[in-house]
């Protein structure tokens, strides 16, 4: 017997994915500092496009493998056949 187990990504947690790794400055040389705030709606743009990639990103690793037959070779069961 095997397990297999499914790992699911939903939009909401693509969203706070997204919220955590997208940064809210930008450099900006003339900027104190160097880097500047990216505004509220530009960033929320930028939240929604990396969301988007991630949650459309996520591709099944082992469909390909589970897909292959397991079956035992016929040789193996030659013994069964015996008187």
């Amino acid at each position: 017997m095997s397990t297999f187990a499914v790992f699911g990504m939903t939009l909401d947690v693509a969203k706070t994915e997204a919220r955590k790794k997208t940064a809210g400055t930008r450099k900006n040389p003339k900027a104190p500092g160097g880097v500047e705030p990216i505004p509220e709606a530009e960033w929320l743009e930028l939240v929604a496009k990396r969301a988007q990639k991630i949650w459309g990103g996520v591709r099944s690793a082992s469909s390909r493998r589970c897909s292959t037959r397991r079956s035992t070779p016929s040789s193996s069961l030659s013994w069964l056949a015996r008187p």
